[in-house]
């Protein structure tokens, strides 16, 4: 199982990251929705979930790249994370989606990613593309 995280905050995003390689997981990173469909575009890119946040900052939301990304990969699961739990209201959410609300614990989200396809094998090599980045912010 590989997971593309999507979050626009540096700093979450390598904690995120931290925590699923931790966790034993297989992950590639955006750090916005134009970077990641381009990941869902690339055939050779094996993606069974996306977690992303749903404010991305400028360009797509995360409700709009998850749309694109399950029209792209219709059996893709979806783990959204929001600070602004107003964005959902209203919503239904279908049977392949998720939500975390921040603050939340990223040890629980990396178990619940884990779950969802059965155990997975530590010590995985991940993709990494805004590494160098440095931002500060909280989950």
């Amino acid at each position: 199982m590989t997971v593309l995280l999507v979050e626009d905050d540096t700093m979450v995003r390598l904690t995120l990251a931290d925590f699923f390689d931790a966790a034993g997981l297989d992950f590639l990173e955006a750090s916005n929705a134009e970077d990641a469909l381009a990941i869902l575009d690339d055939p050779s890119q094996p993606v069974d979930v996306l977690v992303t946040d749903i404010n991305l900052g400028t360009g797509d939301s995360g409700l709009a790249l998850a749309a694109k990304a399950r029209q792209r990969r219709p059996k893709l699961l979806v783990i959204y994370e929001t600070g602004s739990p107003e964005t959902l209201a209203g919503r239904n959410f279908s049977s392949w989606e998720r939500v975390f609300y921040k603050p939340f614990d990223p040890t629980a989200l990396a178990a619940t990613v884990s779950a969802l396809n059965g155990p997975c094998r530590p010590g995985r090599p991940y993709y990494r593309p805004s590494a160098g980045e440095n931002m500060a912010s909280s989950l």
